[in-house]
C-alpha cells in the first residue's frame, strides 16, 4: 500500500475479484436523521453487504470486525463467506441488532463507533435491505513486473507471499528486490514449471495467488495461463493510472522545524518521537487494493492521512513527519493525522497517503522517517 496489505495474508489478503461500489436501498424512512447525516459523511455506511458480496467494501467490513475483536472473520480478502457471516452476526447479537447477517447504515454506525468515529446508533434495529449484483475485475498484482532493483510495497508483497509459500531464500519483506528475492522468484518458477526469468511475470503471480487461495472463480485467464496481449495491455494501461493525476496535494508545513529538543510543533506538544520506516499509497486500486480511494474505515482518502499501528500511535493523533527525500511531499516535513491502519503496518512502520498516480507512489519506495506524535 502503498503497503497496507499483502496479497497473501491481506492487508494483506486480497481477492482476485473486486466489486465496484455497491448501490443500495434500505428502509430510509425508518433511519434516524442523525444516521442519515452520518451516512453522507461516511460512504461505507451506504454499503449493504451480505453473504456472496465481494469487493473492497467487504474487505473494509472484515478488517473492521477483526480490529474490534471478532478474529473469527479471518483475513480481509474481500469475499463475504461463512466466516464473515458468523463474525457479523456475532457483532449484531452483541450490539442489540437482529442477527440478519446483512449490513445497514445503523450497523455501520455502530462499527465506526467502535473506533470513536461516530456516536452509537440509538434508533430501530431492524431494516429491510437488498443487495444488487455487482461487476468484478482482476487482481492488480497480476500486472506487477518486478525485477532486481525494484522497490516499494509491491516488492514487499511479493516477498511476503513467497515466504508464506516456503520460498524465502533468505529474503525479507523489506520492499527491495535483492538477490534473495530473485532466488526465491526463480525457485518458485522452477518448482511450478514456469520459464525462469529475472522478474515477476503474469504467470508467476497467477500461480502465487492460486497457491495462496487468493484467486477467485471470476478471474479471466486463458488456457495458457495468461491473458491475450490486447487484454493484458489494456489492464496494464489501466493499472498504471492517469499520468496527469494531481500531485500529493496541499499539506500543512509546521511553523517549527523539529530538532532533538523540540517540545512543541505548530503549537501542539510533542508527546512521542519515533524513528520509523515509511511507504506510500495512493487512491488507485493498484496502490490501495482492495480499498481504492477510501481508508480502512470507508473514509475518503485526503492529503495528510497517515496509516499507523494504533497500538503505537493512537488513531486521530496529529503527527509531524520528516526525514523523507521524496520531492512530491513538502520539503522538510508535513503535518498530518493518523487516520488509517493496515495489516502490514505494524510497529515502527507508517504508510503515507499521496494523492498521485501509481508511478509517483511507487517511486517513493521505502524511506526512513521521524514521526512526532502531537498532543492537543
Amino acid at each position: 500500500m502503498h503497503y497496507r496489505f499483502l496479497t497473501g495474508t491481506l492487508i494483506t489478503g486480497a481477492t482476485t475479484v473486486l466489486s465496484l461500489a455497491v448501490s443500495t436501498s434500505a428502509n430510509a424512512a425508518s433511519i434516524p436523521q442523525t444516521t442519515r447525516v452520518l451516512a453522507s459523511q461516511y460512504p461505507v455506511m451506504n454499503q449493504i453487504l451480505q453473504q456472496g458480496s465481494e469487493g473492497h467494501w467487504v474487505a473494509t467490513l472484515q478488517a473492521d470486525l477483526y480490529q474490534l475483536g471478532y478474529h473469527g472473520v479471518g483475513k480481509d480478502d474481500g469475499i463475504f463467506g461463512p466466516k464473515t457471516l458468523a463474525a457479523l452476526k456475532a457483532f449484531q447479537q452483541q450490539n442489540g441488532f437482529q442477527p440478519t447477517g446483512v449490513t445497514s447504515a445503523p450497523l455501520w454506525q455502530d462499527i465506526l463507533a467502535g473506533f470513536n468515529l461516530t456516536p452509537r446508533y440509538t434508533g430501530p434495529m431492524t431494516l429491510a435491505v437488498n443487495v444488487p449484483a455487482v461487476p468484478a475485475m482482476s487482481h492488480p498484482a497480476l500486472f506487477q513486473r518486478l525485477h532486481p532493483g525494484s522497490r516499494g510495497h509491491w516488492v514487499a508483497t511479493l516477498q511476503e507471499d513467497l515466504r508464506l509459500l516456503g520460498y524465502s531464500q533468505g529474503s525479507s519483506d523489506n520492499g527491495v528486490f535483492n538477490q534473495g528475492t530473485l532466488d526465491a522468484v526463480e525457485e518458485f518458477q522452477k518448482a511450478h514449471g514456469l520459464s525462469v526469468s529475472a522478474e515477476s511475470t503474469y504467470a508467476t503471480w497467477k500461480l502465487i495467488l492460486t497457491d495462496l487461495g487468493v484467486l477467485g472463480p471470476h478471474t479471466k485467464l486463458s488456457g495458457t495461463g495468461s491473458m491475450t496481449t490486447a487484454t493484458q495491455e489494456a489492464n496494464e494501461t489501466d493499472a498504471s493510472s492517469n499520468p496527469s493525476a494531481s500531485p500529493s496535494g496541499s499539506l500543512a508545513q509546521a511553523s517549527v522545524t523539529p530538532s532533538g529538543n523540540t517540545k512543541t510543533i505548530d503549537g501542539r506538544p510533542v508527546i512521542a518521537v519515533y524513528h520509523m520506516q515509511a511507504t506510500a499509497y495512493g487512491p488507485s486500486l493498484q496502490d490501495n487494493y482492495p480499498y481504492g480511494p477510501v481508508d480502512a474505515f470507508g473514509q475518503p482518502l485526503k492529503p495528510g492521512m497517515v496509516a499507523v499501528d494504533p497500538s503505537l500511535i493512537p488513531l486521530k493523533s496529529y503527527v509531524y513527519v520528516k526525514g523523507y527525500t521524496d520531492t512530491h511531499l513538502p520539503s522538510g516535513g508535513f503535518l498530518g493525522r493518523a487516520m488509517d491502519t493496515g495489516g502490514a503496518i505494524k510497529g515502527h512502520r507508517v504508510d503515507i497517503f499521496m494523492n498521485a498516480n501509481s508511478q509517483t507512489v511507487s517511486n517513493f519506495g521505502i524511506e526512513p522517517v521521524t514521526v512526532y506524535v502531537l498532543g492537543k
